[in-house]
């Protein structure tokens, strides 16, 4: 920008803070412009007037949103004088006045134009006009200098020699990055086709060079496609998760330490990466991305088959829903950034219901190499014997794979009769398959190794992830392959690296190997106990820091490899223990880490789920389903919750365990009221409760009221609900407990919103805020309860309409708070609030926006009434703007959701809603 931090600086009144904020400054970003508003970007604790002088002194707009209230400002006047002291005259044009009410201007800005948004059907084609004034400035963003970022190769790629051709891909590559209406381009094949490898040397050879040239200004077709700075990731490294990569985006685009305190949550750091790369052309290559979609995201993904012909959509979506949201942001164009993915599948996340690419991401396929870069590459691996006709025929074969050719020329050059001769190549034999000759050419090459080099290739397979020569050479210290000598344990190496067996990173010195070879390789390990055994007491000697000095997941990680170790090497029990007393709470509870949490308790499970035996102790097993279950519904999988806690329960009801198994009953019955299942989760909410009072725990009697009545609620039972609730408040108050009478009142409140009446729904939340501040002085805040409480009150105030300011204060302080711990299942509440409060404001497009995010999580997760409800929302907002199909569509779909197992286990509230705005379309019902 020439010298300036942000392209404008909005100056407004705060009584107008509503429309600047929600509306304009929106608008204002999502058209690539950096803006500066007092809220966010004024230093905090500094003099007004100073922040004021700085913020016009690094902008090269100032815009003024005129009202009557701006114009009684002091501060106000004062900022348009700083603005006209840098452009006295407005020659310059520095200063743009936006009348947004009617007003007398004074005499110092009548003499500039503004623009008129005194008309609300006018506001777009007013917006664009100051959009464009803010972009035309002395300094045009085509004369400005690109300012380069240094490369930020965070994970190298360990490219193999002979790399070949590719030149059509390449140039492909280039052209889409040099295209503005893809801001995401999928490369998508299957393993071994050289995805990695093509993005790693098209980075190196033509992006870097095109980049250093457009810095010294060369005009070229190269320098078109210039940006300011190259990060590569690989999702391959370890546990190299995306809010590291966000972290680490993050860093490297603002060339500043992340501010903990402005930025506390991944979600808040997504947000500021997405603000960032508005206005920084910068190329980001993502590796490997298939590890952070739920078919790949599991920590065994390294032994993992590369079979993709089952997967259903979901197993294609992103883990992280800060993921997928992130990628649906970038995809839909508000962005100058580049994002290359390198995956075996395609992410479902940028994928539209018609199972097509978003418009914003170029879907493209990697296919078998060409027959000429085939010869190429066979000669350059030293296949120098033989007519090209011969050498293709033997390529054709392997279908122009190119590790399979890889592979296949490491057999012929080493072969033992005719060495480089590629007559060597039919003693091979070929299936017709390109899996099939895939695995056997592995077979063949794994084959011609010495034994004691097998050996070391299957035992280099059970590290998960890249490692250093130091750890393979303790691997020698440890008893492995005591026989070998450095020198021959070098050339063991090395001979793996010539048969393309084996990589190795020279900058790092870290070796690593294909995730195909990886697979064959440890499944031909046979003593798979020994090796993780050792693996165990390897990582058991790196020093793990204390409880209390764990800042991150990151400080975890050696903990982590030895419990993956220790549960491979059989030792399940120990390595529940070692979960328990080590991962879990930093894990659960302080990171909200569910997602490494499921993948973890995977690996005690290694014959399903429903098949906990390999734990010895019953007792044992009951425990680690129940955390997995809590695990999946925290992380919105509420359907794989219900299952394992299905299996958690019936080995407490077989033990006798009466108490354990109320609470299991609880929990499986609140993800069934999630998925809509009422039936069957008021039926264990009843037994939950008999089983309470059998076995005399007053305090678990409570809770199963307390949530029958939640149940009650949502089936429209008002009355009947009310007693529940009556009864769960007189025993908590009985108990003294006021966290149970927090959550008690809670309910209450939201009883009150389902039946319209917003103050008694106020009042309710009011009372559940006391009773949380007690829990926190007493004992410690529970943030679960305060999300649920902020939203609530927050929803009261909207569905009230008298007090919007305040209401956008609760809202917003549930939904951070809600995002900081990865509370999925009550995001769609909060961002459905906030439609109601753009509804309220009129402001519909911001609603419908809020509405879109809610129920793209409700959709993902099978939040059934959710669902019903944001459709129903949906329907209400099409029918006032006089779209009675699109209202009817919509309406149609909440009722099919809010019925749920029929009437009465249906969703009464929304149900009636549903019918009764059907009825006024005319429909029949």
């Amino acid at each position: 920008m020439s010298g300036f931090t942000f392209d404008v600086f909005i100056s407004y009144s705060h009584h107008d803070a509503d429309w600047v904020r929600s509306w304009l400054l929106p608008r204002l970003e999502a058209a690539g412009l950096r803006a500066c508003i007092d809220v966010r970007d004024f230093k905090v604790g500094g003099p007004s007037l100073d922040n004021m002088e700085s913020a016009v002194e690094h902008s090269r707009k100032t815009l003024l949103v005129i009202t009557p209230n701006w114009l009684q400002s002091e501060w106000a006047k004062f900022e348009a004088l700083l603005s006209q002291v840098e452009d006295p005259s407005g020659a310059r044009r520095r200063t743009l006045p936006l009348l947004l009410e009617p007003c007398q201007l004074p005499k110092r800005l009548g003499i500039l134009t503004y623009a008129d948004f005194t008309d609300s059907t006018n506001h777009d084609n007013q917006l664009r006009r100051v959009i464009e004034e803010i972009r035309e400035s002395p300094t045009t963003k085509s004369e400005q200098p690109i300012t380069q970022l240094t490369p930020n190769l965070v994970h190298p790629y360990a490219m193999q020699a002979n790399f070949t051709g590719r030149v059509k891909e390449r140039e492909e590559l280039t052209a889409w990055l040099a295209d503005d209406e893809h801001p995401i381009c999928a490369l998508i094949a299957m393993g071994g086709m050289g995805k990695s490898a093509l993005a790693w040397h098209w980075m190196q050879h033509d992006v870097l060079p095109a980049a250093s040239s457009a810095v010294a200004a060369v005009a070229s077709a190269a320098a078109a496609a210039a940006v300011e700075g190259v990060m590569w990731w690989s999702f391959y490294e370890g546990e190299s998760s995306f809010a590291k990569f966000i972290d680490e985006a993050l860093k490297y685009t603002s060339g500043q330490p992340i501010d903990a305190a402005l930025f506390p949550t991944p979600y808040d750091r997504a947000q500021e990466l997405r603000k960032q790369l508005q206005h920084k052309r910068v190329l980001f290559i993502l590796d490997g991305f298939e590890r952070q979609l739920r078919a790949y995201a599991r920590l065994d993904a390294a032994y993992q088959q590369d079979d993709t012909a089952n997967l259903t959509n979901d197993e294609r979506a992103c883990v992280d829903p800060i993921a997928a949201r992130l990628l649906k942001d970038l995809a839909a164009g508000s962005t100058r950034a580049k994002l290359l993915i390198t995956t075996r599948l395609m992410v479902r996340d940028l994928e539209d219901r018609a199972v097509g690419a978003l418009a914003g991401v170029l879907k493209q396929e990697l296919k078998e190499m060409s027959r000429p870069d085939a010869l190429a590459f066979m000669h350059a691996q030293g296949v120098t014997k033989g007519t090209p006709a011969e050498i293709a025929a033997a390529c054709a074969a392997y279908g122009y794979h190119p590790l399979s050719l890889r592979l296949l020329s490491g057999l012929i050059a080493n072969d033992t009769r005719t060495p480089g001769d590629i007559a060597a190549a039919p003693r091979h034999d070929v299936h017709a398959d390109l899996i099939q000759s895939q695995h056997h050419v592995l077979q063949q090459s794994y084959d011609a190794l010495p034994k004691r080099e097998r050996t070391l290739l299957s035992r280099i397979a059970a590290f998960r992830s890249p490692m250093t020569y130091d750890a393979l050479v303790t691997f020698n210290e440890f008893g492995f392959l005591k026989r070998l000598n450095i020198k021959k344990f070098d050339a063991a190496l090395e001979d793996l690296l010539a048969r393309g067996l084996l990589q190795r990173d020279m900058k790092s010195n870290r070796y690593d190997l294909h995730p195909i070879v990886r697979r064959y390789a440890y499944d031909r390990l046979t003593d798979k106990t020994g090796a993780h055994t050792r693996l165990r007491d390897y990582f058991a000697a790196i020093p793990a820091p204390d409880e209390d000095k764990v800042r991150s997941i990151e400080d975890l990680l050696p903990v982590i490899e030895l419990y993956h170790h220790t549960a491979r090497a059989g030792r399940y029990d120990e390595a529940r223990k070692l979960f328990g007393d080590r991962l879990r709470d930093p894990l659960y509870y302080r990171f909200g880490a569910y997602q490494i949490c499921i993948e973890l308790e995977h690996s005690l499970f290694p014959d399903s789920e429903e098949r906990p035996q390999r734990l010895k102790n019953e007792d044992a097993q009951a425990w680690t389903l129940t955390v997995l279950a809590n695990s999946y519904s925290r992380s919105g999988q509420p359907r794989r919750a219900v299952r394992a806690f299905q299996v958690g329960n019936a080995i407490a009801e077989k033990l006798g365990e009466k108490e354990n198994l109320a609470i299991g009953l609880g929990n499986i019955a609140d993800d069934q009221i999630k998925l809509g299942e009422l039936a069957a989760a008021e039926r264990n909410l009843r037994k939950r409760i008999e089983l309470s009072r059998e076995i005399k725990n007053e305090a678990r009697e409570a809770i199963g009221h307390h949530e029958l009545g939640w149940l009650l609620v949502y089936r429209g039972a008002s009355d009947e609900a009310a007693g529940e609730l009556e009864i769960a408040l007189g025993l908590f108050e009985k108990q003294s407990n006021p966290q149970a009478l927090c959550v008690g009142w809670a309910t209450r409140a939201f009883r009150a919103l389902l039946m319209n009446d917003a103050r008694a729904a106020l009042e309710a939340a009011q009372l559940a805020l006391g009773f949380w501040k007690k829990v926190a002085e007493e004992r410690f805040p529970v943030e679960l309860d305060l999300v649920r409480v902020e939203w609530l009150w927050g929803a009261a105030l909207v569905m009230e309409g008298k007090d919007l300011r305040a209401a956008d204060e609760h809202l917003s302080e549930a939904l951070a708070r809600c995002r900081r711990i990865n509370l999925v299942d009550h995001e769609p509440d909060i961002l459905l609030a906030w439609a109601r409060l753009f509804r309220a404001r009129g402001e519909m497009e911001e609603a419908l926006k809020y509405a879109g995010e809610a129920l793209a999580i409700a959709d993902r997760c099978e939040y059934r009434l959710k669902q019903a409800e944001i459709h129903m929302f949906l329907a209400e907002v099409a029918l006032e703007a006089g779209e009675r199909e699109v209202a009817k569509k919509e309406a149609e779909v909440a009722r099919e959701r809010a019925w749920c197992d029929g009437p009465p286990y249906c969703y009464k509230p929304v149900l009636d809603e549903a019918l009764g705005l059907l009825r006024e379309l005319g429909v029949e019902v």
